[in-house]
């Protein structure tokens, strides 16, 4: 399945990385950037697994961080559209849609 990443996604993650460098260093920053891209590989893979959020919107939960991706599936392609904190208020990145081509 084609996936896109939104390019406020980009930014949300390196926010994460960047805190995470900083905070446990390089190596905990690296696990966290590993486990995002295997829970991304986890929604291209089995994407009906996420329960939804909102109309069209599913959440797939980071297994050992605290973070969830928020994506959509339509027209044969995933767009993955907030990487989000848990304690982040809901409303964060929800308004965020699938580029149109």
């Amino acid at each position: 399945m084609n996936i896109i990443i939104h390019r406020l996604f980009q930014k949300d993650l390196s926010s994460a990385l960047r805190y995470y460098d900083e905070e446990g260093g390089r190596e905990l920053g690296d696990r966290f950037f590993a486990e995002v891209e295997r829970t991304v590989v986890r929604i291209e893979t089995e994407p009906k697994h996420f329960h939804f959020v909102a109309e069209r919107i599913r959440r797939a939960q980071l297994r050992t961080f605290p973070y969830h991706i928020l994506f959509e599936e339509t027209d044969g392609k995933i767009s993955v559209l907030v990487l989000r904190h848990d304690k982040r208020h809901p409303s964060f990145g929800r308004n965020r849609r699938s580029p149109r081509e």
